[in-house]
């Protein structure tokens, strides 16, 4: 099954101004408008497909959201995607920082 997994660090979160609770109930609220299970909100928010064929593409439309999202990439310490846990996880979180990081070297 299809699963998201985040973590935050809140010294990281404090400095930026932010507060863990708000960064959790926004994400929360993003993945609920498109049906995904919260499957844990304690020091690893993660969520759950719905095992529907419509999970793969709004799964990435959900990485697609945080990955462009600058207060993400600065407080988020950690960023997994798994199609099937048997297969393990792609650190999302190194990909999209390793992205921003080319651009920001173009400009």
């Amino acid at each position: 099954m299809m699963k998201m997994k985040f973590t935050f660090d809140k010294n990281l979160v404090a400095q930026h101004g932010y507060s863990l609770e708000k960064i959790y109930d926004y994400i929360k609220g993003r993945f609920s408008e498109k049906g995904f299970v919260c499957t844990s909100d304690n020091d690893v928010l993660a969520f759950a497909g719905t095992g529907t064929p419509n999970d793969y593409g709004r799964m990435l439309g959900m990485m697609m959201i945080f990955d462009e999202a600058e207060w993400f990439l600065n407080t988020a310490s950690s960023w997994h995607f798994t199609t099937d846990e048997s297969k393990g996880w792609e650190d999302v979180l190194v990909q999209s920082k390793s992205k921003r990081d080319k651009k920001m070297a173009v400009v």
